[in-house]
């Protein structure tokens, strides 16, 4: 397996000895416990935090009944909202950060806005919920999206 590639033009805005680290917002997340985890990195090395939440749009047969409606609008707000409580845990903590909203497919936006940022690193958080049903489809799903970036060279890390 090799490591992610880095663009030339990116190296003197993304320095090596910087270790950038992108955090998939998700409704399994302990936003208290990435945030603790975080805010160490941030104290005892030189990191970049990047947030991003990626919400699906709807199919396009949906699409037909949403005429009229700013749906882009309404997705970056719920992604917001998703972002909201590690945000807000962050922010206590005193730890940069930039946060971000994208539209598309998990693993393929995911996977392009880690390589755009050169993260090399992305924490996907898969901890306990009180819904049994909930927990089992989030946590496969959580899974699913790691196994794919890590075989395509990202190095994915559970907090």
């Amino acid at each position: 397996m090799s490591a992610v590639p880095v663009p030339p033009a990116h190296l003197a805005l993304f320095p090596a000895s910087v270790r950038n680290i992108l955090v998939i917002a998700n409704r399994l997340q302990d936003t208290r416990r990435i945030a603790g985890r975080l805010a160490r990195m941030h104290r005892d090395e030189a990191v970049r935090i990047y947030l991003l939440a990626v919400v699906t749009a709807p199919t396009g047969h949906a699409m037909a009944f949403l005429r009229g409606i700013d749906v882009r609008r309404i997705l970056r707000e719920d992604g917001l909202v998703l972002l909201g409580p590690l945000r807000t845990e962050l922010d206590a903590a005193g730890v940069p950060y930039q946060h971000e909203v994208e539209v598309g497919r998990w693993e393929e936006t995911i996977a392009s806005f880690a390589r755009a940022r050169g993260c090399r690193s992305i924490v996907i958080g898969d901890g306990e919920t009180r819904r049994l049903a909930a927990h089992w489809l989030l946590r496969h799903d959580a899974w699913r999206v790691r196994t794919k970036l890590v075989r395509a060279g990202f190095a994915c890390e559970t907090i």
